[in-house]
């Protein structure tokens, strides 16, 4: 994707993001009300009650695809250090929800490998590949986080049992607001390529040998 195609995209994305917002809070406020007087009733409605819920659980979803546009739109404020990458890849498994059922492996380096990085940053850039993963693995799966270093670089992969990319998806996979799924914004994969971007890295989007989906995050070393 060009660069001019990519801020434009960015700004779309800051200005709706910010126009949601505000009215996404008056219906939260207001069904928080409206739950506050039926719950003071002694007579409740079993359905009013259902929908409630279902309001409120929509409404966090909304609210997780408008901070998913904020961080993309928003211009990055690294704060790089030397950062060991395998604390930060255990940060990232620490804060992806991985469903019961689904195995993850980690294979490690022989020694600790150090990149000058934001770790926060990088951590959610690993995150957002593991969360990824994670629902391609399916319920049973399993997903595998390699890290160590290469001739000039350090690297991430995350691995997944699932059905891999398709050879039509796989040139579109990292650009924001491209997605297969039924749901979602397609901005994962998106954010996760833009930190390590921000990083002088790049992120590579494959599929392995047995099948399943590769994304390996390559990084310059500390």
């Amino acid at each position: 994707m060009d660069k001019e195609r990519y801020e434009l995209i960015r700004r779309i994305a800051s200005v709706v993001a910010h126009e949601l917002r505000n009215p996404l809070a008056v219906i939260n406020n207001s069904s928080y009300f409206v739950k506050t007087k039926l719950g003071a009733s002694a007579a409740k409605d079993p359905k009013v009650e259902k929908h409630l819920g279902i309001i409120a659980s929509e409404i966090a979803r909304a609210d997780r695809l408008i901070s998913d546009m904020l961080r993309f739109s928003r211009v990055l404020e690294l704060k790089p250090a030397p950062a060991v990458l395998g604390t930060v890849v255990e940060t990232a498994l620490k804060d992806c929800a991985v469903p019961e059922g689904v195995k993850v492996k980690r294979e490690r380096p022989k020694a600790e490998v150090t990149v000058q990085a934001d770790a926060a940053a990088l951590a959610e850039a690993v995150r957002r590949v593991l969360d990824n993963a994670v629902e391609a693995a399916g319920a049973a799966g399993t997903v595998t986080v390699a890290w160590g270093s290469r001739p000039g670089s350090a690297f991430v992969e995350v691995r997944d049992s699932g059905p891999g990319f398709k050879p039509e998806d796989l040139p579109n996979v990292l650009h924001p607001f491209y997605t297969t799924k039924p749901r979602g914004l397609g901005l994962g994969l998106a954010v996760a390529e833009k930190i390590v971007s921000a990083h002088g890295g790049r992120v590579a989007a494959g599929n392995g040998a047995g099948g399943g989906a590769v994304l390996t995050l390559s990084l310059p070393k500390g």
